[in-house]
């Protein structure tokens, strides 16, 4: 987080927007019970919820105490999860009304009040992206991202996957957080990213050095990347027949492991050589003609589907999807990269299968007989 990360000592105030919702559950709190169980949290900390909904101060830690304790192998016991719920508070807006962003200012004035000091403030944006720009403008506009000054209080803004729903949308949203924010200040995150195995894969690939001659077009027959869920839209009907599969996890899950698999040795590992590579091989990307869509491109929706709960009758949202995808690039060119997800499968994996050709001529025992020694 560019030197200003959790391990920092310094006051930090947390706002979600959409603390209601499911990326909040599932996510952000066991993510936060995690760093509080490890430590890492600053020893001055505040989680402020922010949606629609009315609840109490009471009422929103009870929900975070009942996400909490669902999970037995956390180290959730009673009494370390009713401390952490006490982090958490709430502040009743909507995203489109100012009203709420005036009383959140005045409860972010009043804890840096009471801790005598200026807070990091930090704003998570848990929220479908058609709420991204109300939410920014009103922010800019409140004056809540202003830092209290060059030395003190940094504001940062946190903004979810899916990043608009096209290009177009994705370029309005992108020029709209370049004009309300510094760039430092922003945050365009992919939570896939932080699995501890796919921050392995750099050095996996890089640092074995057999390896790496052969990871190229002359080597490899194929690569198929695969992200399968058993579940179904889980009560997310309503944001999932928005989004569908690949706006979910195709766009930026898949394509960010595919990056990491292909892109040319960063020299160094730090964020702007990686970011700088992983965006060279993701321009090499083949652009599909609507011949190319019709055969590598396949979408389909698994039974039952429309019968979900907010789910349009007549939705011809993907619930499924399988690419095969193309780089121009010297090393992959030819090589066929194919991208798969689904829900409703008959298993739940993620992985990332690289398969090697047969050298010619092939040095292999025929079927059925055996080699010995004579």
């Amino acid at each position: 987080m560019n030197g200003t990360d959790f391990k920092s000592k310094n006051p930090t105030i947390l706002v979600i927007f959409g603390a209601t919702g499911d990326l909040t559950s599932r996510k952000l709190m066991p993510a936060l019970f995690h760093l509080y169980r490890k430590k890492l949290l600053p020893p001055l900390f505040q989680v402020v919820g922010f949606s629609r909904q009315d609840l109490s101060d009471a009422e929103f830690q009870s929900r975070v105490k009942k996400t909490i304790g669902r999970s037995k192998k956390n180290g959730a016991t009673v009494e370390v999860v009713e401390s952490f719920s006490k982090l958490f508070i709430y502040s009743k807006g909507f995203f489109e009304k100012k009203k709420g962003y005036k009383d959140l200012a005045e409860l972010l004035g009043y804890r840096d009040n009471e801790w005598r000091t200026c807070a990091n403030k930090l704003f998570y944006l848990a929220v479908p992206p058609q709420y991204y720009k109300g939410i920014l403008k009103n922010l800019t506009a409140s004056g809540l991202t202003e830092p209290c000054s060059p030395e003190e209080g940094w504001t940062r803004v946190i903004v979810e996957k899916p990043f608009g729903r096209n290009l177009k949308t994705a370029e309005e949203l992108d020029a709209l957080l370049g004009k309300l924010f510094k760039e430092e200040q922003i945050y365009r995150i992919d939570h896939y990213l932080g699995k501890e195995t796919v921050q392995n894969i750099l050095a996996f690939r890089f640092s074995n050095y057999f390896l790496e001659p052969a990871w190229d077009k002359h080597s490899i027959e194929d690569i198929r990347i695969r992200l399968w869920e058993t579940g179904g839209v889980e009560g997310r009907g309503g944001f999932y027949d928005t989004a569908g599969a690949l706006r979910d996890v195709g766009q930026n899950h898949l394509l960010q492991l595919l990056a990491l698999f292909t892109m040319e040795n960063p020299g160094k590992f730090d964020a702007e050589s990686i970011r700088r590579r992983r965006a060279e091989t993701l321009n090499c990307l083949k652009i599909f003609t609507k011949k190319d869509v019709e055969r590598f491109a396949v979408r389909a929706q698994y039974e039952g589907y429309r019968n979900e709960k907010d789910v349009k009758s007549d939705s011809n949202t993907e619930t499924y999807f399988r690419i095969t995808a193309f780089l121009d690039t010297p090393r992959f060119e030819g090589v066929p990269l194919y991208l798969e997800s689904g829900k409703m499968m008959p298993e739940s994996k993620a992985e990332v299968v690289v398969t090697f050709k047969h050298p010619l001529p092939c040095l292999c025992p025929v079927e059925g007989q055996g080699t010995r020694d004579k």
